[in-house]
């Protein structure tokens, strides 16, 4: 009866702890998100609002620049001295006064508003009839080339440009309206620069509505900031791209609010508009927290209610739930460790009820997963061990197999046609004796018996690549074999004025090798790098000493300075038969990787494109088995 009751007892308070916690949890949480969403609606309203009132201020001030241009072009002397000015190849010489007319023109609209700092009135052929300029201003400009006028089409009567900073790192742009005769003709167009600062940066500056961390900025289609920034210096705006989320949303057309990370990295409720007239983005952005902060009383009081509950439901619930909580947690504890990979953990400790006997079991399901883990680890040992023998054993098979194949075919290819070959070389050579030295057939003769010469070199290399090698090994001088190698090249090395810079480590020993083919693999590392080289370039041999692989090794470094090698032909040129020569057969770097393997050689290359190229030689110093 006391166990019964000891099982209830535990039920009973985890009930209550349950029933308690999850009505006051619910009701916080839902009337946390209600108030969250009312606060959130609230605040994306109130920054859209300050945006549409911001874009309203800017718009009607660049609405009544452009009324004043448009109010210009209307007038009707205006209209006629550009008419007739049109004609004039120099407004100068003109007997009507138009240059001092228009000049009137453009000085009285400019000094309407300090907005102007230019206006200027240009013909159909874009040449300049009169301006009226700042004394600060530098060359008038150019509206041959690209210029607002380019956006103004023939069926607009305005365009606005872009903007863009002047040499007082204000924004300016300009606008341009178009001037037409009485029967509806283009006779000039009057194209004014704004001074967008003075009438942008007092309505962005005015942040009534926008709390402690309220900024309401202009950006322009490049993600650049036009206007000041409440919180970045002129510096910071003018190198500084914004891309956040409201801005990739408003260039794509979009108006609304949004939570995201301003350009501060802040968290921001922003509402962002855009103004397709202009083809800029208005944005108005305070941070999250301050939108939100009455939540914090209420997180604070649902956070105090919890609290209370929790507190009176522990305290009642510890002193029958403990012996519960203890072994359940040590169990958790003890799996993870075993999910880690300690698969010794035990629970000790848990009692003699449904715990205890949880506890027992998982002890022995611990125990028994030990076992068969160990068991698995074993004959997964021996599966890879397997695996690997039978792996290397399939490779040399494969390699065994088509080294048979290739030495079959050369050898039928070689006794088939080398003998019709050497024929033909043969009598090549009869009819090239009986041809006089400046015959016209004397080029086609010397180009078939070079070809002839080609195909018995293909042969012998195709000879030697599938004939298995022998070693006769003996104990050199790696020194020597470079040396007799390089007497063989030395007229390639004189005709290109290449030369060779020895560099000798101390105390090089000698190695054991098979001269003959060490000389083969030195000749054809040092033929390729002589014909990389150009005229008057050099060619570097470094003798030295090196622990490659664990093993002592005497090595040979052979350095050009050529082209070098492409970094996506790295991994293939010891392959058979690949070459970017045009008289290459592609065979000669994989029989010298094949040398070079047979003597337990390695042999490394590294190469820079246009920078030259570095081969590696390295032999054992006491190797067994030869």
């Amino acid at each position: 009866m006391h166990a019964i009751r000891k099982k209830l007892s535990h039920r009973f308070f985890a009930f209550m702890i349950l029933l308690a916690l999850t009505p006051v949890g619910i009701t916080g949480y839902v009337t946390y998100l209600l108030a969250q969403r009312a606060l959130t609606t609230t605040g994306g309203q109130h920054l859209m609002t300050i945006a549409e009132d911001h874009a309203k201020h800017v718009d009607a001030w660049v609405r009544e620049r452009l009324d004043d241009i448009r109010l210009l072009a209307k007038l009707p002397a205006l209209r006629e001295a550009c008419a007739d000015a049109c004609w004039l190849t120099d407004i100068k010489q003109s007997s009507h006064n138009y240059l001092a007319l228009l000049n009137r023109a453009t000085d009285s609209t400019k000094t309407r508003p300090p907005a102007y700092k230019n206006v200027f009135i240009v013909s159909p052929a874009r040449e300049i009839l009169a301006a009226s300029t700042n004394k600060e201003t530098g060359p008038p400009p150019d509206f041959k080339h690209e210029s607002v006028l380019d956006r103004l089409h023939d069926d607009q009567e305005t365009a606005f440009g872009q903007i863009y900073p002047d040499d007082r790192k204000n924004w300016v742009m300009d606008i341009a309206v178009r001037v037409r005769s009485e029967q509806g003709k283009t006779v000039a167009f009057i194209v004014a620069t704004l001074n967008l600062s003075l009438a942008i940066d007092p309505v962005m500056t005015d942040l009534s509505g926008l709390g402690q961390t309220g900024d309401a900025y202009l950006v322009d289609k490049n993600g650049q900031m036009i206007s000041q920034s409440r919180f970045l210096s002129s510096t910071e705006i003018s190198s500084k791209k914004i891309k956040t989320y409201g801005v990739e949303q408003a260039l794509l057309g979009k108006t609304g609010t949004a939570v995201y990370e301003n350009y501060a990295g802040k968290k921001v409720m922003g509402a962002f508009l855009w103004l397709p007239a202009y083809e800029w983005v208005m944005l108005t952005e305070m941070t999250l927290e301050e939108t939100l902060w009455p939540l914090q009383w209420i997180r604070a009081i649902i956070l105090a209610a919890s609290a209370l509950v929790m507190v009176i439901c522990l305290l009642m619930a510890y002193i029958v739930s403990r012996r519960v909580v203890r072994p359940i947690v040590a169990m958790a504890e003890a799996s993870q460790r075993m999910a880690e990979g300690e698969l010794e953990q035990r629970v000790t400790d848990a009692g003699d009820d449904e715990i205890g006997i949880l506890a027992s079991n998982f002890n022995n399901m611990a125990q028994q997963l030990s076992l068969s883990v160990s068991a698995l680890q074993r004959k997964e040992e021996s599966l890879q061990k397997a695996y690997n023998e039978l792996k290397t054993a399939q490779a040399q098979l494969v390699q065994s197999e088509k080294m048979a194949a290739i030495g079959e075919l050369v050898a039928s290819v070689a006794h088939e046609m080398r003998n019709p070959l050497t024929s033909i070389k043969l009598n090549i050579q009869i009819i090239g004796r009986s041809l006089l030295q400046g015959s016209s057939l004397r080029e086609h003769y010397e180009i078939a018996l070079n070809q002839v010469s080609q195909l018995d070199r293909m042969f012998s290399d195709l000879l030697n690549y599938s004939r298995p090698l022998t070693l006769t090994i003996v104990s050199v001088s790696l020194a020597e074999l470079c040396e007799k190698s390089l007497a063989t090249l030395r007229e390639a090395l004189s005709s290109r004025h290449v030369h060779v810079h020895r560099e000798y480590a101390p105390d090089i020993p000698d190695v054991k090798v098979d001269p003959v083919k060490i000389e083969q693999v030195l000749g054809n590392i040092l033929k390729n790098a002589v014909e990389a080289s150009a005229d008057g370039e050099s060619i570097a041999l470094v003798f030295g000493k090196s622990r490659i692989e664990g093993a002592d090794c005497a090595t040979l470094t052979i350095t050009d300075h050529g082209a070098g090698i492409s970094p996506r032909h790295l991994q293939t040129i010891f392959q058979p038969f690949f070459t970017t020569k045009q008289k290459g057969t592609g065979l000669g770097l994989s029989i010298v990787k094949k040398i070079m393997d047979a003597h337990g050689g390695t042999l490394q290359v590294t190469s820079l494109e246009g920078g030259g190229t570095t081969f590696l030689l390295a032999f054992p110093m006491e190797r067994e088995g030869l």
